[in-house]
């Protein structure tokens, strides 16, 4: 497989594995069109056989501050959570490990995305948040798959604080394997490739398959209904309108509850 053109993200095949590059300065925000781009990245890899690995990682300030707040207006969304629903199932169903190493910030649906991570490294200055909550959104992905990943209690303070947490936390609560200095972030994701590129694609594939088989939800069952919810009684609401329109006006947003 040759590497894909991308205007927002970059594709390149190496030695069995597939790297892709977050690439919309300054903190790749995700718009529709990076998911996208995203998605059909990972349909291409998907397709190889031959590749034992997918690594993310990004340049620029942050690895994702987030989704476009702009792309959640009533007459937008729907569009972006087809699009974000497609890159998510799109990760979900990728039958090699997915490794995502992280410096900076990933927050908002930048933490969804490295909720899809099977082995997720950060640097020690990276950080960690769900800050959807404030605006007057909740994360679909963020609900789905974050009890099964820290546990009910914590997946509960993570959504409902949007607040930012450090690496060593995230470490702590299981979802990062390795905490290490910035500097030493891509050989430590190197390293951990290296180990991966041992293996079968064959049996590395049996092996992807089978353990996400074995965990109790099933996630794009379980995304759809969070989406469903998302579309048809959050966007319904007045406090998505209000939360947007205080965050560009750089104010508290005052709540209709309603």
């Amino acid at each position: 497989m040759s590497d894909r053109s991308f205007a927002l993200i970059d594709l390149n095949i190496r030695d069995d594995v597939a790297y892709l590059h977050l690439d919309n300065p300054p903190v790749n925000i995700m718009t529709g069109a990076m998911m996208d781009e995203l998605a059909a990245a990972l349909e291409t890899v998907a397709a190889d056989a031959s590749l034992k690995a997918v690594a993310f990682t990004a340049g620029g300030k942050a690895f994702c501050a987030g989704a476009d707040v702009g792309e959640h207006q009533p007459d937008q969304v729907a569009a972006m959570i087809a699009s974000f629903g497609r890159l998510f199932r799109s990760l979900d169903a990728m039958e090699i490990p997915v490794v995502m190493a992280v410096e900076g910030a990933a927050m908002g649906a930048g933490f969804e995305l490295v909720l899809m991570a099977d082995v997720l490294l950060a640097a020690d200055g990276a950080s960690f948040g769900q800050p959807e909550i404030r605006l007057g959104f909740f994360a679909p992905v963020g609900v789905v798959e974050l009890p099964a990943r820290v546990g009910r209690a914590r997946a509960m303070e993570i959504t409902c604080s949007g607040r930012a947490y450090t690496a060593g936390e995230m470490a702590e609560f299981g979802l990062v394997s390795r905490v290490v200095p910035g500097t030493e972030l891509e050989a430590t994701l190197e390293a951990v490739l290296k180990d991966f590129r041992r293996a079968s694609p064959l049996v590395l594939r049996l092996n992807s398959r089978t353990l996400k088989q074995s965990r109790a939800t099933d996630f794009a069952a379980a995304l759809a209904a969070a989406e469903r919810v998302f579309l048809d009684d959050l966007m319904t609401s007045a406090d998505p309108v209000e939360g947007i329109a205080a965050f560009y006006e750089k104010r508290r947003p005052e709540w209709k509850n309603a």
